[in-house]
């Protein structure tokens, strides 16, 4: 399968951030990651180098839940968010969806599942669409001890909304289980979420 869009989301040393560019190094997001500050997105996604530029969308975990509400657009700007609600689905399986308009009109559904046959890291990730599973993305994992969080790769160009929306939902994905395996390891329970409020999902 031949991408129409990739992205490489590399961390920092205590993942306060991360930074999201294109193959060719082309800098596109810088991501604060939050968990501690109450009423604070736990994923800002900055259209800049840092901080300071532009917000491109928010990602808020669900407290005592395991949903998540990804919002498109800034915060300053209530009336011109997008807000969907990324779902887990049971209490066992890894797997997460959510619904969106797309820009020709149609609602669709994705989901992202673990997978073992697709990707490149040991912990990957693939995103099918619904209605006829064919595989939309493909997150693939870095090395335990490298910088790079992981690859992503997408497959169908369905408008530069549904790439932002597959790229904070993949990372969403990803960093609700890092902060679950940490949550275990430090107390041997279950990783709950930290913000509230958001789009009412």
């Amino acid at each position: 399968m031949n991408p129409t869009a990739q992205y490489i989301i590399t961390h920092s040393f205590w993942r306060h951030h991360y930074d999201v560019s294109t193959p060719n190094k082309t800098h596109l997001f810088h991501v604060a990651n939050s968990s501690l500050t109450p009423g604070k997105p736990d994923l800002t996604f900055h259209a800049s180098a840092d901080n300071n530029g532009p917000i491109a969308g928010v990602c808020k975990f669900r407290h005592f839940s395991s949903d998540s509400e990804i919002g498109l657009g800034n915060p300053s700007s209530p009336g011109r968010m997008e807000w969907e609600c990324l779902h887990k689905q049971g209490f066992t399986k890894r797997q997460y969806w959510f619904r969106m308009h797309l820009d020709h009109g149609k609602k669709q559904t994705f989901t992202w599942k673990r997978t073992h046959s697709l990707g490149s890291g040991y912990e990957n990730y693939k995103m099918v669409e619904e209605g006829s599973n064919n595989v939309v993305a493909v997150f693939s994992s870095g090395s335990v001890f490298s910088k790079t969080t992981g690859s992503l790769e997408i497959y169908w160009n369905l408008g530069q909304r549904f790439y932002l929306m597959t790229l904070m939902s993949g990372l969403t994905v990803v960093e609700r289980a890092r902060r679950a395996k940490a949550s275990a390891a430090s107390t041997g329970g279950a990783a709950g979420g930290a913000a509230a409020g958001g789009g009412g999902c």
